[in-house]
């Protein structure tokens, strides 16, 4: 949706120019604000899958050893020491993220969040297929999150600029968001010799997602007049694609080893709709531009990623490292509308959901610690880099992002009791960056003043394995 405002509305907007920054004020949380509370479709690491592989963060494609390995390493699959049936572990969130004096020096902006984030189900269809192999199924959340944001200015009086010749402005701008993909797969992994595995899966993944922004000034000039300017945009749509995941395994002795290549995402089918609705009303100036269109065909690319991994055995503890690259996506319409003609004044204008990532490298390292044949301690640290990029503006994405890099530390436990293993551990997480564009707009006399964005998570992390030894 890329028409800006000023355009449709004519001389009346420049009536606020100075009091539109306090829209942006109230703006400006709500295209970052976090899904649950991460912009996790800015993101490819929040979310991990299996018990122990969510306690060290990930951080085994090169070692996973459960049925995790559907999702980590399919190679993995058929040398995994354990292949009881696997909840991956309940995650509890807590996330708060801040925009340090966002508000302009002093005032900051916030939103939090928490729930449950549930992720995979998984477990062996057949074991000794085609002589070595081991045919498997896996269900898991790849990202989801929701947004439901808002920020109010009002300024009356002394504190609006004399300039702008108003008595009282108000700005109100809010977000509601909200995403989801889920992905189903089978997986195949053979054997070859007794320390080397190849495997597959194959994903099924369906995403939907919906967003919808409002932005509405009003004020009451001096001389009574009144003006108000409407800003509405939103959208949904549904996309199903398919898409492949391999892996190598090897293991030799206290090491082992992993490589995986995911393939972009093959588009299936998809539908969604646009919706755009802009105003500007004052006593010398109308201007309205109204258009809702639907059945408009939605397509969500997911990119090529090229993962790998090690794990390293030293008597009673276990070294875990790993990373993963993200190929870029190139800027791409997901959701293409017709331009329309403006209802007043009578002018073109384009409608369209547009969305591009950069490329992006994750890593990760974990500590597990066998403390007796039932009792096992983990310890991982794990970065979580975003893709957003600035070649398309936030505002105009089809996705809500977050212009963060998260890092996270977690610490756990798993213990068996009877023929069950459970998963308990805690997580916290952390990131800030700068606002540059948002600061330069602020920073007014004061050249060391900023606007930064700041992420803290505190996770609760519970899982439990049925069919252990």
């Amino acid at each position: 949706m890329r028409k800006p405002l000023s355009t449709c509305a004519g001389g009346a907007a420049n009536r606020f120019s100075d009091l539109l920054i306090g829209a942006t004020f109230a703006t400006a949380l709500l295209l970052v604000a976090p899904g649950e509370s991460t912009g996790q479709d800015a993101h490819y690491w929040t979310l991990h899958y299996g018990p122990r592989s969510s306690l060290l963060g990930g951080a085994v494609i090169g070692s996973v050893d459960d049925v995790s390995g559907t999702y980590y390493n399919p190679g993995a699959l058929v040398l995994a020491e354990d292949l009881a049936f696997a909840v991956s572990a309940d995650v509890f969130e807590f996330s708060v993220v801040t925009l340090d004096d966002g508000g302009g020096e002093g005032v900051d902006l916030g939103t939090a969040r928490s729930g449950l984030r549930p992720s995979l189900i998984a477990g062996t269809i057949k074991e000794g297929l085609f002589g070595s192999g081991i045919l498997a199924y896996s269900a898991l959340t790849r990202t989801r999150g929701e947004q439901d944001l808002q920020g109010l200015v009002v300024l009356s009086g002394t504190d609006i600029p004399p300039e702008d010749n108003l008595d009282h402005f108000a700005a109100l701008a809010r977000f509601e968001g909200r995403f989801n993909e889920f992905w189903g797969g089978l997986t195949y992994s053979h054997r070859f010799g007794s320390h080397f595995g190849l495997g597959v899966t194959w994903y099924g993944a369906l995403r939907s997602q919906r967003r919808r922004s409002e932005t509405v000034s009003q004020g009451v000039g001096t001389d009574g007049s009144g003006t108000a300017i409407l800003d509405i945009r939103g959208g949904k749509y549904s996309s199903l694609r398919t898409l492949f995941k391999f892996g190598a395994f090897a293991a030799v002795g206290p090491l082992t080893g992993g490589l995986t290549v995911t393939t972009p995402g093959i588009h299936i089918t998809g539908s969604g709709q646009l919706g755009f609705d802009t105003g500007t009303f004052a006593s010398d100036t109308a201007a309205l531009a109204v258009t809702v269109q639907t059945d408009l065909p939605a397509e969500f690319k997911s990119p090529l990623s090229v993962g790998f991994g090690v794990g390293w055995r030293i008597g009673s503890t276990r070294l875990h490292a790993s990373g993963e690259w993200y190929d870029a996506i190139e800027p791409y319409v997901v959701m293409q509308g017709e331009d329309f003609v403006a209802q007043e004044p009578p002018e073109v204008i384009e409608v369209d959901a547009v969305q591009t990532l950069d490329e992006v490298f994750n890593w990760g390292v974990g500590l597990e610690h066998t403390f007796s044949p039932r009792l096992t301690g983990y310890l991982s640290y794990y970065l979580d880099a975003t893709g957003l990029t600035d070649e398309v503006d936030a505002a105009d994405a089809a996705l809500s992002t977050t212009p963060l890099d998260l890092n996270t530390v977690t610490l756990g436990t798993d213990f068996a009791v009877s023929s069950a293993r459970l998963t308990l551990g805690v997580g916290y997480g952390w990131g800030s960056k700068v606002d540059q564009a948002l600061t330069d707009l602020l920073r007014q006399e004061d050249p060391d003043f900023e606007a930064r964005f700041v992420y803290r998570s505190f996770r609760f992390l519970f899982g439990f394995e049925i069919g252990v030894d």
